[in-house]
């Protein structure tokens, strides 16, 4: 009798797995129900009379971006593997260009924020000019010495690349005090850039680290500030403590920009960061909830993972 279930069991993998049947297919062939024939292949894989092997598996880092998106609820993860340090920024503006070419269509509009790897993910993002896809600033500008890192040349280089228009903020990122802010969002010049800001459904951002040397973007003053209040990173110069909670300080009134923290609304939010110094300011954005696709390195996901 073991070996006739047996030979049913092996009999309805082969039609399925090898000759490409499909279930109902196969009731009909061997005139048993459907359910049974679901029952079947689910014992032939438990038996291990079917054993399925997925090649590269490994390769793709699949068992970490399952385990990543499990724990910390993401919609998909990507995780690159690098060589070195010094790579991460390389492969994970390769795979953020990849990943938002499998993403986007006709119709999306595309929020930008700013930073080394979403330079790379732009300088690396392939031409398709058809889709017309607008890019929006959504932090104001950088007077910083590599212009390829501010965010309206990386708005820019986006919207070249889709076909689209570039929404830009002509404003600096942080000013004096609360009326300079009010005065410049007020005029009209600014409004289409703001409200196009609310129709963006896909959020490219980078996440930022803080510590005592993160002058890049920041001064002194603005750094020391921060440490004080205890914030650890940044989407878009929003920033949060090492729990995910956004941090009220003396800069929050001064920021032009989109608060993601606060309107995440409907927008797929993809955050693209990795390396060692971006571990905690990673983890605490998945605390906060306010990404649903990660894009690290293999490194900062076994470590996130643990």
């Amino acid at each position: 009798m073991a070996a006739n279930n047996n030979r049913e069991l092996i009999k309805v993998s082969y039609y399925y797995y090898k000759k490409g049947l499909t279930q109902a297919e196969i009731a009909k062939k061997m005139l048993i129900s459907r359910q049974k024939v679901n029952r079947l292949l689910k014992k032939a894989l438990n038996e291990n009379i079917v054993q399925i092997q997925i090649v590269d598996v490994n390769k793709y880092n699949l068992d970490l971006e399952t385990k990543l998106e499990e724990k910390f609820n993401l919609s998909q993860s990507v995780v690159v593997s690098s060589i070195d340090e010094k790579s991460i920024t390389r492969c994970l503006g390769i795979a953020g260009a990849e990943y938002l070419e499998k993403t986007l269509g006709k119709g999306d509009t595309i929020g930008v924020t700013l930073g080394k790897t979403l330079s790379e993910v732009a300088n690396r993002l392939s031409y398709n000019t058809k889709l017309q896809i607008p890019a929006v600033q959504l932090i104001g500008g950088l007077d910083i010495e590599y212009s390829a890192l501010r965010p309206d040349e990386i708005t820019r280089t986006i919207a070249e690349k889709l076909g689209g228009n570039p929404y830009l903020l002509y404003a600096p990122a942080i000013v004096e005090n609360k009326e300079t802010k009010d005065a410049i969002i007020s005029d009209e010049i600014f409004k289409t850039t703001l409200k196009n800001m609310e129709k963006c459904n896909i959020i490219m951002a980078g996440i930022g680290e803080l510590n005592s040397d993160s002058t890049l973007y920041f001064n002194e003053d603005y750094t020391n500030h921060l440490l004080s209040r205890n914030c650890v990173g940044d989407i878009g110069f929003r920033w949060y403590d090492k729990s995910g909670k956004p941090v009220d300080h003396d800069y929050t009134d001064k920021t032009i920009g989109y608060n993601i923290l606060a309107n995440k609304s409907d927008a797929l939010v993809i955050g693209v960061a990795g390396g060692k110094s971006k571990y905690e300011s990673i983890l605490a954005a998945l605390k906060g909830k306010y990404l649903d696709v990660l894009i690290t390195d293999a490194d900062t996901a076994t470590h996130l993972i643990e």
